[in-house]
């Protein structure tokens, strides 16, 4: 019986949370694995203030501004640490791997699409539910992150 309250306080089974495991563990592996421009060094730093930045983000969007919700909204689970954490921290470290090649828009493009893929996914999944936010208003979101915020995070992390 405790146990139980213990896990749905957690939230671990929410609608849809599934795919944010999925997704969250195969970005967190394909980051820790395939480095190429990111030392072990600045690793740990990138993924720290990314993370901040998603949690912020989450707490902005969702608890002040209160245009979605995630999974039960009255608990801050697992499934979110994995949305707003490990999700965003992992893909922006793949994103930043490679980010100085002459591909430098098509990658921001990719990023931002597959970024708005995954959202578009949880939303019809269920866990996000929307609440006057429209799923076009993240793209120009995407677009400026890929594009401005992460390379300036990677310029500050390596001076």
């Amino acid at each position: 019986m405790y146990w139980n309250g213990v896990l749905k306080r957690l939230d671990l089974f929410a609608k849809g949370s599934w795919f944010i495991y999925l997704i969250g563990s195969i970005l967190l592996s394909l980051s820790i694995t395939t480095t190429k421009n990111i030392s072990r060094r600045e690793w740990p730093l990138l993924f720290g203030m990314i993370g901040f930045y998603g949690w912020m983000a989450n707490i902005i969007l969702f608890f002040i501004f209160d245009l979605m919700d995630s999974g039960d909204p009255s608990i801050g689970g697992i499934p979110d640490i994995f949305m707003f954490v490990i999700g965003p921290a992992a893909t922006a470290i793949l994103f930043l791997n490679r980010y100085n090649t002459p591909t430098k828009l098509i990658r921001v493009i990719f990023f931002s699409m597959l970024s708005f893929l995954v959202e578009y996914i949880l939303g019809r999944l269920g866990y996000i539910k929307l609440k006057g936010w429209r799923p076009v208003f993240s793209i120009p979101f995407y677009l400026l992150l890929f594009a401005i915020v992460l390379p300036w995070t990677l310029k500050i992390i390596r001076k």
